[in-house]
């Protein structure tokens, strides 16, 4: 009980995850890209610098750099607008007579005080001093009221004069100082030493600013100086020395450091939100274009799991080497391509190359070169993969992608300042060689790889598979022989017939290898091992219709046991469909007598219909080659006849109706299959006289009291039949 609970919970999980397949996809891959693109990786290059403390080793340039520096030029820019200098406003005299009137205000008080008879010596110091224009002292006090009239005179009309002088000049804050120093210095010679120390305490406190900064007019001079300064750029060579172990890291190291990628630096969350932007637009076109292209085709959610692994990995590659201007010569992308191509088809690969040359041109140094770079590279050699069953096609591909390369390098070699320098070009172009051939390499061993690991159709895989020499085959041969011929016989007709409209032929000349290799377990039950004793002719109907459905489920089991890739073994259990053993039903009925009917269920294969091309294919060309065998037609009417009434039958009964075949596929099939029988017949001029021959032929209906049933059971009125037993 435990076991049949758990067998069904592990059923409802894999229901969940093929139904939700296409969202966990999206999710995975997103999230993956996002923590590769965010998170420094070790080899990275990365080192530890701090402004102002000493270097911890010494510090080399990993590639060549010429990059505008925002620090040289602000530093450039804030010197330009220093040495403008600073804007006033114009000479105000208006200040000068103010101060001029304010001084003569300031000694007709003095005068007055001097004036006063009723006031005391001290009450005359007091008013001097409490004076508020200016200071003034006791000692100056008392020296103003000692003066005689005309000494009194003499200071106050020379205190007047300096005003005078010193106010119409342009007088800066800045410069009040000295100003005020050289009005204290300007006393008049002639006057006594009493009259000099007044003057001198008295006229410099007249003495005010007459021009005043203009602050806007300084801003805007400034600014435009400092635009006027060109943007600094600052060269750094391949393996030049940035820091010694043990110097000071100065600011212009430290954005050295940032522009070569080398700085450690904190989480930059802006960044990391770019980046999980990116992956997502990545991961959400990919899975669009699946749901609409390709979900029919790839089912098996094995498929969505090994892309979104390619596509980490290959993410994960372009991370480390990106950063690298040699490295991402070397970046294999057309690998990835190639693989997809193959594995997948070429539109989809195209598609996955052109967002990760993005992707990658997004993270690295020379965005648009890089991108471009990877693009046509990746593209070219998808586009020039002509014949993908031949390893020699993936080194003309790989070559392809290396004159791809070559030729975006050349693009942006061309228009580089100066002379052209050919060395420059020399080194990029044998890298660019070195990727195509390494891509290819990689190809061949991902195809590897995915076919032992994974159970996924390869190339290298199917190549293996089609060896005659196999060991399922030749188990086949030595147990079924008959069965083994009738397999390569529905091998060739199949083949050809794919190529006609494009479909994977080698996929389905391996499929039709191992199609009926469940009848070995039981082969004398099937006709063409039959050495004129027939099993069947002691068993009852239904037991020997089990018997026949039978071999498609022990093909499955054996392609499972041989580990077959998934593809084939879906091929093996779709090439009946659901169509029934009608010869073994009409025995049933014949036996149940008139007016009883029998039920058709027991009697028809469990299916499912063909859900690919490639197994529709094989489905029709092994009735036609059950059914041509049987009947051996030998002239071209009578070829017509029979493959126009098997694939009619078939799509009558919606045996087709899942295999994404349209209707000039099929009549191109149907036309490819009478080609081949023609061929395989010998059909020759149909001369008076042998119409007979023709007309003889039955339109596959044979009275069920024909001894030999199972040999002559193709003739029967359905494709179902026909190719049920090969019986």
């Amino acid at each position: 009980m435990s076991h049949t609970t758990l067998n069904e919970r592990t059923e409802d999980f894999q229901l969940w995850v093929r139904r939700y397949a296409l969202p966990i996809f999206v999710i995975v891959l997103a999230v993956g890209m996002t923590l590769i693109l965010s998170f420094e990786l070790p080899g990275s290059r990365q080192v530890s610098a701090t402004i102002g403390q000493p270097a911890p080793n010494d510090i080399f340039s990993p590639r060549s750099l010429t990059y505008t520096s925002d620090l040289l030029t602000q530093q450039a820019r804030d010197q330009a607008s220093r040495n403008v200098p600073e804007s006033f406003t114009p000479l105000d005299l208006g200040i000068g007579r103010s101060q001029l009137s304010k001084a003569r205000d300031v000694f007709s008080f003095i005068a007055t005080v001097r004036a006063d008879s009723s006031a005391t010596i001290e009450r005359k110091l007091e008013y001097l001093q409490s004076i508020e224009e200016i200071a003034v002292n006791e000692e100056v006090a008392q020296a103003l009221l000692d003066l005689s009239q005309a000494d009194f005179e003499e200071v106050r009309g020379n205190v007047f004069s300096i005003i005078e002088e010193l106010m119409r000049q342009e007088i800066r804050p800045a410069q009040l100082g000295d100003f005020q120093r050289t009005a204290r210095r300007l006393a008049s010679l002639e006057l006594t030493t009493s009259q000099t120390f007044i003057v001198t305490e008295l006229a410099y406190q007249f003495i005010v600013p007459t021009v005043f900064p203009n602050e806007e007019a300084t801003a805007a001079a400034r600014s435009e100086a400092a635009a006027a300064v060109q943007p600094i750029t600052r060269s750094i060579a391949r393996d030049q020395r940035i820091l010694r172990a043990g110097e000071i890291v100065t600011e212009i190291d430290h954005e050295t450091l940032t522009e070569l990628g080398l700085l450690q630096h904190e989480t930059d969350w802006q960044r990391i939100v770019s980046y999980a932007i990116l992956s997502v637009l990545v991961a959400a076109t990919i899975a669009i274009y699946w749901a609409k292209f390709q979900s029919a085709n790839f089912a098996n959610s094995r498929y969505l799991g090994v892309l979104g692994g390619l596509i980490l990995i290959f993410t994960l590659t372009a991370k480390i080497m990106a950063a690298d201007e040699t490295l991402s010569y070397w970046f294999p992308l057309a690998a990835l391509s190639l693989l997809l191509a193959v594995v997948y088809d070429t539109r989809f690969s195209i598609l996955v190359t052109v967002l990760l040359a993005g992707t990658t041109g997004f993270i690295s140094i020379g965005a648009l070169e890089t991108t471009i770079y990877l693009a046509v590279g990746g593209i070219l050699s998808v586009l020039t993969l002509r014949d993908s069953t031949r390893i020699s096609s993936f080194f003309r591909a790989g070559l392809m992608a290396a004159l791809g390369y070559f030729i975006v390098i050349a693009i942006f070699w061309l228009p580089s300042e100066g002379e052209l320098d050919p060395t420059k070009i020399m080194l990029p172009t044998l890298f660019a060689l070195g990727n195509g051939l390494l891509s290819t390499a990689l190809t061949l061993a991902g195809f590897y790889i995915l076919g032992g690991l994974f159970g996924i159709v390869t190339i290298l895989q199917l190549q293996d598979l089609s060896r005659l020499d196999h060991p399922l085959l030749r188990e086949l041969l030595r147990r079924a022989p008959g069965t083994y011929h009738h397999s390569i016989m529905v091998a060739n007709l199949a083949e050809q017939a794919a190529e006609r409209i494009g479909a994977n032929s080698t996929l389905v000349r391996v499929s039709a290898f191992y199609h009926d290799v469940g009848k070995m377990i039981r082969p004398p039950f099937f006709i063409e091992n039959q050495e004129g004793i027939d099993p069947h002719s002691t068993l009852d109907p239904l037991t020997s219709a089990r018997i026949i459905i039978s071999h498609v489920a022990d093909g499955v089991v054996l392609a499972r046991q041989y580990r077959l890739p998934f593809r084939v073994q879906n091929i093996i259990a779709e090439h009946h469909g659901n169509r029934a053993v009608k010869s073994f039903y009409r025995k049933a009925q014949e036996a149940a007598g008139e007016g009883v009917e029998v039920d058709m269920q027991p009697f028809r294969y469990p299916g499912p219909c063909p859900s690919s091309r490639e197994a529709a294919i094989v489905m029709l060309a092994d009735a036609v080659d059950a059914t041509s065998t049987a009947l051996r037609p030998n002239t071209e009417r009578a070829i017509e006849k029979l493959v126009n009434t098997i694939v009619e039958e078939d799509m009558l009964e919606g045996q087709l109706n899942d295999s994404h075949l349209t209707m000039g596929d099929i009549e191109l099939l149907r036309l490819s299959f009478i080609e081949t029988l023609k061929g395989r017949f010998h059909v020759r001029v149909q001369y008076p006289g042998n119409e007979s021959i023709t007309d003889g032929i039955p339109e596959f209906a044979l009275p069920v009291s024909q001894p030999q049933l199972p040999r002559v059971e193709p003739q029967l009125q359905s494709t179902t039949s026909r190719t049920a037993g090969s019986v």
